[in-house]
């Protein structure tokens, strides 16, 4: 076992040492290009540095989520707009409890929200501000769970404008 280790104390040794040019002990001096000029010292390669341990990537702090859009003040007569809207699940079960929120300009007077037969309105919290939340009913086996869920936003004059996503219950 000590004569391994010496030999490979002996092979990393020599070829630290091969890294180096060093001229043999007895050899004559090396003839010089021109009188009067020095040869230029030869190049000593040194070994390459040991490389930097990489670390797996630490964890960044989520991203802030976008701002909502600033509530658009129209005249009571012009045409309603739906501005942003977030539903907490488009894939809830049966006995989930669903909520939204949905952001119009200030003109709407109310904003329903449809989806396989069933309407509920939501509460007007604010100027073009409006929340809700809803409990997923149980649907039969041979009733389709993909449905469509219509956001329909209604000014006073009943002007309406719908935005539709698709939402299944599993």
């Amino acid at each position: 076992m000590k004569a391994l280790a010496l030999a490979i104390f002996a092979f990393a040794g020599g070829l630290a040492g091969a890294a180096v040019a060093q001229p043999a002990a007895n050899a004559p001096p090396a003839p010089s290009a021109a009188p009067g000029v020095t040869p230029a010292a030869t190049p000593v390669l040194s070994p390459s540095p040991a490389p930097t341990p990489t670390f797996p990537p630490t964890a960044l702090p989520s991203p802030t989520p976008a701002p909502t859009p600033t509530i658009v003040m129209l005249p009571a007569e012009a045409p309603p707009e739906i501005l942003w809207y977030q539903i907490s699940s488009t894939t809830p079960h049966a006995g989930d409890i669903v909520t939204g929120i949905v952001l119009a300009s200030s003109n709407v007077a109310s904003v329903e929200i449809r989806i396989g037969g069933f309407s509920v309105n939501m509460t007007k919290t604010d100027v073009g501000h409006f929340e809700g939340s809803y409990r997923v009913p149980s649907i039969p086996f041979f009733i389709s769970h993909n449905l469509t869920l219509t956001i329909i936003a209604r000014n006073t004059a009943g002007t309406a404008v719908e935005a539709s996503f698709p939402f299944q219950i599993l």
